[in-house]
């Protein structure tokens, strides 16, 4: 019993702002949701939308070893 996960608003905000940054590098890249910018552009965001979702990802998992 010593071994629980303490869900702090913290934490459960953590991975909701995770799978956001995730959404929208998906939404960049795959879809045609924002077709009036240029794809390069789209690119470039939704790769920093990505790096930045596994940064605070494993910034959440290293904060709960």
């Amino acid at each position: 019993m010593s071994n629980r996960i303490n869900f702090s608003f913290r934490l459960v905000w953590g991975i909701l702002m995770v799978i956001i940054y995730m959404g929208m590098c998906y939404m960049l890249i795959f879809t045609g949701l924002f077709k009036q910018f240029s794809p390069t552009l789209r690119y470039i965001f939704g790769g920093i939308f990505l790096v930045y979702g596994v940064f605070r990802a494993y910034k959440i998992w290293q904060n709960g070893r």
